[in-house]
């Protein structure tokens, strides 16, 4: 068993690639050869019937920038790299080559595919003119996410030969925006290369073996890694100690669907029908199905998720390296305090940490005798410590979380 992760970061890539299952790679020069077989240490020079002139970067960039294709700098072309490095994550990996004149409709087969799959790579030039096809896709993806299938998180990877990223990834997004509005947000940690919406990312991602600026380093991936850089991206769908748990539990349940599935074998059927008859008129047996499923998926998580679920070896991380104290802590601990260490102590110790902190009035006015005091006014001030603002109401979606039950789906009468 994997060790459990004592950063923020790496459990968030720990429970992706544990609920990632389904990847699609996409391009019109997967099968090369007249027998279909897929093509094997081709080089990544611009394919016959392209211009090799960069189709959609600046002349500016292109005139700063040697971007020709040495002989020595070219990587072969393998989809068996993609569909390898995935197969090592446990992860299905698809090729798809498209007809030339297949549309990218939601009525499309290749739509289809990509509505399955948990992660799309799609290479930019597809189609014949440089961008189109894949601006067409991607933007019918985002609109079905919002619009019509909000539950399911999905990863886009724009993959390019291109020197300029930022030219596609100004193409995507306008196209995209003009469709979605403000349901889709740029990413400025990301230089402007990925973007999402709540339940999907969009990342601009170059070829290696072209001389690009050094702007585009961290966005430059090889075949072999294409599976590394899509759980890294796809963790940040669902960063954070909480969703990274969910996410973590959901895969949990995933891997264990077909021993809960055996528990409910059609052998039962007989006597769940026996069952369901011996308590008519008085009730009806088909209403304890939800309540013995919900069990045994809780019996999943209580034997298979780690022990402790976060350790405090992560809380202490997500308190240095994810916690953005807010502009109302200095004037509630005061300016010299150490806020970090304050906030780890608050979340390892609670009501515990008031003999640590006795120089902090706040601290002190809270805790009295190891209990928290009947001040409103001071429990409120210091329960706001973690928050990004004064005014978050982060607090009171929690407490809305752990008090009302979440409504999905609509139900269906048949």
């Amino acid at each position: 068993m994997m060790t459990i992760p004592n950063t923020v970061s790496e459990f968030s890539k720990y429970a992706a690639q544990e609920f990632l299952q389904t990847a699609v790679f996409i391009d019109d020069r997967i099968y090369g050869r007249k027998d279909g077989s897929v093509s094997e240490s081709k080089q990544t020079s611009t394919p016959k019937g392209r211009p090799k002139a960069l189709k959609s970067t600046d002349q500016k960039i292109s005139s700063e920038i040697d971007g020709n294709i040495e002989e020595n700098d070219q990587e072969e072309y393998s989809p068996r790299k993609i569909v390898t490095s995935f197969a090592k994550k446990q992860i299905i990996c698809s090729l798809y080559q498209p007809n030339i004149r297949e549309p990218f409709t939601e009525e499309s087969d290749i739509f289809a595919l990509c509505l399955a799959a948990d992660i799309v790579i799609v290479d930019w030039d597809l189609g014949g003119g440089p961008g189109e096809k894949v601006i067409e896709l991607v933007d019918g993806l985002i609109q079905q996410a919002v619009e019509d299938v909000p539950e399911q998180l999905r990863l886009i990877l724009v993959y390019t030969q291109e020197l300029n990223l930022f030219d596609i990834a100004d193409r995507l997004y306008q196209k995209i925006s003009e469709s979605v509005g403000n349901a889709i947000s740029p990413l400025d940690e990301e230089g402007g290369l990925a973007f999402h919406t709540l339940n999907s990312r969009i990342s601009i991602l170059g070829k290696t073996g072209r001389k690009r600026s050094a702007e585009y380093k961290n966005h430059e991936v090889q075949e072999k890694d294409l599976a590394d850089f899509a759980v890294k991206e796809f963790a940040k769908l669902a960063s954070g100690l909480l969703q990274a748990t969910t996410l973590l539990g959901l895969a949990k349940i995933k891997k264990n669907s077909r021993k809960i599935l055996s528990k409910f074998n059609s052998s039962l059927d007989p006597a769940f029908l026996t069952h369901r008859a011996m308590s008519l008129p008085d009730e009806d047996a088909v209403n304890h199905l939800v309540p013995l499923l919900i069990s045994e998926i809780e019996a999943v998580l209580e034997d298979s998720l780690p022990k402790p679920l976060i350790s405090n070896a992560l809380i202490k991380d997500w308190c240095k390296n994810e916690w953005k104290p807010g502009p109302h802590i200095p004037p509630l601990l005061g300016k010299n305090a150490d806020q970090v260490k304050i906030a780890i102590d608050f979340c390892l110790k609670g009501k515990g940490m008031g003999n640590d902190h006795k120089s902090v009035s706040l601290i002190t006015q809270a805790i009295k005798k190891g209990e928290w005091v009947g001040d409103r006014k001071k429990i409120r001030e210091i329960s706001s410590i973690l928050l990004t603002s004064e005014d978050s109401i982060s607090n009171h979606e929690f407490s809305r979380l752990m008090s009302s039950r979440t409504f999905y789906g609509k139900h269906q009468k048949i």
